[in-house]
């Protein structure tokens, strides 16, 4: 078993959060899930994605920031993770570029800056589905369909919320998926929007890490696995001190806030490497169906026309 990095230097902000729960750009369209003591918002114009979770008063999401890519719960469709020089060859051997979004590289897919075409919600409020294109227009030239169903169950004591994203495929593709979770370093109280209680810390039990590429930074193009290692004592201002993804990941891993919350992340089958962010203000703890940059150094999956790929995500709690 091993645990993220500590940090000793932060400590819950006296300060009211700045960002809004639901920023009013989003609010139009915004799915509201619950269950006694428990609030989920999920906005399909920001990506398909899960926008809070609130649990006894308490928020456990990074909120709205202004970037796409560090808030929330999104999915990662039709890659995961990050692509080498944002471009691929697909099965037929045509040649695909997409805009940089770090570097000189594409991270994460299209699908999180994309909008849901069509929803629906249960009658009691407790389940939800989100569809979305993945075309030409969401800047995915293979065309496939991504479908994100939401289920909560349970109450603020003990309870669970089931996401899974679901890629179809109109034409013979590689595909890798996964889920970007951005959790807070400190609960938030979601009255007063302040920070409080103690710091998140991830305990789980890989078996390795894949090792970082010197010659590519950030990218981990080598597929040499590691002994992981404890993620010891963050100083301050050193940044994250994981950004590397975890194999082996057989227990499902757990996310504590002190006395105050359990948090753990149930996947299915299809999942194969655990990335793991770890800076100053989040947590994020990324499920992916094949390792990154999968186009280029294999482990994608190759759905045939009609074809599907589910990755679900059950977050487990008791207080």
């Amino acid at each position: 078993m091993i645990r993220s990095a500590r940090h000793p230097h932060l400590a819950p902000s006296s300060e009211p959060e700045a960002h809004p729960q639901v920023p009013d750009y989003l609010q139009a369209t915004a799915i509201t899930l619950g269950v006694d003591g428990v609030s989920v918002t999920l906005l399909p114009d920001a990506g398909l994605r899960v926008g809070s979770i609130v649990i006894g008063g308490r928020e456990l999401l990074v909120r709205e920031n202004g970037h796409p890519a560090t808030w929330g719960i999104f999915p990662m469709a039709p890659w995961a993770g990050r692509m080498a020089n944002a471009t691929f060859n697909d099965l037929a051997g045509a040649t695909h570029q997409f805009p940089p979004t770090w570097g000189d590289h594409a991270f994460h897919g299209r699908l999180y800056q994309s909008s849901a075409n069509e929803q629906s919600v249960s009658g009691d409020g407790t389940a939800a589905v989100m569809y979305a294109p993945l075309d030409r227009g969401a800047g995915w030239p293979l065309n496939a369909r991504a479908e994100v169903a939401a289920a909560l169950t349970g109450s603020a004591t003990a309870g669970a919320l089931t996401i899974t994203l679901t890629i179809t495929a109109e034409f013979g593709q590689l595909v890798t998926a996964g889920w970007h979770p951005c959790f807070r370093r400190f609960l938030l109280d979601a009255t007063e929007r302040r920070e409080m209680g103690a710091e998140g810390v991830l305990s789980f039990a890989p078996s390795g890490v894949l090792a970082r590429d010197t010659t590519m930074p950030g990218l981990h193009l080598v597929d040499v696995a590691q002994p992981a290692v404890d993620g010891g004592i963050a100083a301050p201002g050193s940044g994250a001190t994981w950004d590397d993804p975890f194999v082996g990941v057989t227990t499902p891993p757990q996310i504590t806030w002190g006395d105050d919350l359990v948090l753990t992340l149930t996947t299915g089958p299809a999942v194969t490497h655990w990335m793991v962010y770890d800076p100053d203000d989040a947590l994020c703890v990324e499920p992916q169906a094949g390792p990154p940059d999968a186009f280029h150094r294999g482990g994608a999956i190759e759905l045939k026309a009609g074809e599907s790929l589910s990755v679900p995500l059950v977050l487990s709690w008791s207080a």
